[in-house]
């Protein structure tokens, strides 16, 4: 976890926050809600419900009932609902949000798992986010005041599940094999890496480390490498007016084509089919 990242006996909300919008998703299990991010505010989401996936940052999460979601700004995302058990969320955008020792806009630290899973504080998260709905929903006199205090609570009690989480878990965390082969992919993902080349940095075998790493992952070394690339060429295609050789070579592709021929894989089109379908989807609102 970030050392400057605010715990709940240090949580320091310097901006107030804002609600922007808020929402619920039920009853269309065909829900899907295309790749996009945005740039002016942050976003939370509760499942109240069901089950669905989603793509953040590049990274796949499938997620159900009591899980909470955490869109920091300019985050890239995409989410759809598994059709046997429909999604069911409450969803709110937060704007005018400053945290001490977070950039602004991000109601949590970014090396943090944007997924946070059902825990003993899920029904008071539920709690909060549909209080904030049934207020906007109804604007009645004094709710933009009632709705700043809720998602202050909000976010304080999402900060209170990352501490206790990470009081849990963060000695296993930073002695994990697996963790520390992500964080190196994470932090070189750009430079030309081979399963022998992650293996030398480590000193173990290539055979030992992917099998850890897959066994901890669910995906092999390579293909989170990919992965990762993929993800952040997403990102700079969407947000950026980048030419496509120029992401290629951003993300660690110097063959374009190459480049476009794993993107084509890995997302099911091309780069720019993927830009023209995205781009004007990019800042709509649920």
């Amino acid at each position: 976890m970030n050392q400057n990242a605010a715990s709940p006996e240090t949580l320091n909300i310097k901006k107030a926050p804002q609600l922007l919008y808020a929402g619920q998703i039920s009853d269309n299990p065909h829900w899907k809600f295309s790749s996009h991010k945005h740039d002016n505010l942050s976003e939370i989401v509760y499942i109240s419900g069901g089950q669905g996936t989603f793509i953040i940052d590049g990274i796949t999460y499938e997620a159900s009932q009591g899980d909470i979601l955490v869109y920091n700004k300019d985050v890239l995302h995409e989410e759809w609902s598994n059709p046997d058990h429909p999604l069911q969320t409450y969803f709110c955008g937060i704007t005018n949000l400053s945290i001490q020792g977070l950039k602004d806009l991000h109601v949590i630290p970014s090396d943090i798992e944007p997924v946070i899973r059902r825990n003993k504080y899920s029904s008071k998260i539920e709690t909060y986010l549909s209080e904030i709905f049934d207020e906007a929903a109804l604007q009645a006199k004094g709710y933009e005041m009632i709705c700043q205090n809720l998602l202050t609570s909000l976010i304080t009690v999402i900060h209170r599940i990352i501490h206790l989480h990470h009081q849990d878990a963060s000695a296993e965390k930073q002695d994990s094999l697996s963790h520390r082969i992500k964080e190196y992919i994470d932090k070189h993902y750009t430079r030309n890496l081979s399963l022998d080349d992650l293996a030398a940095v480590f000193f173990i075998s290539p055979y030992y480390l992917s099998h850890v790493f897959k066994e901890d992952m669910n995906l092999s070394p390579i293909h989170y490498l990919i992965t990762r690339r993929m993800g952040e060429a997403k990102r700079l295609l969407v947000s950026t007016n980048l030419k496509i050789r120029e992401v290629a070579q951003l993300v660690g592709y110097d063959n374009p084509n190459y480049f476009t021929m794993l993107f084509k894989k890995f997302t099911g089109e091309s780069p720019k089919k993927f830009k023209e379908k995205h781009m004007e989807r990019l800042y709509y609102q649920k």
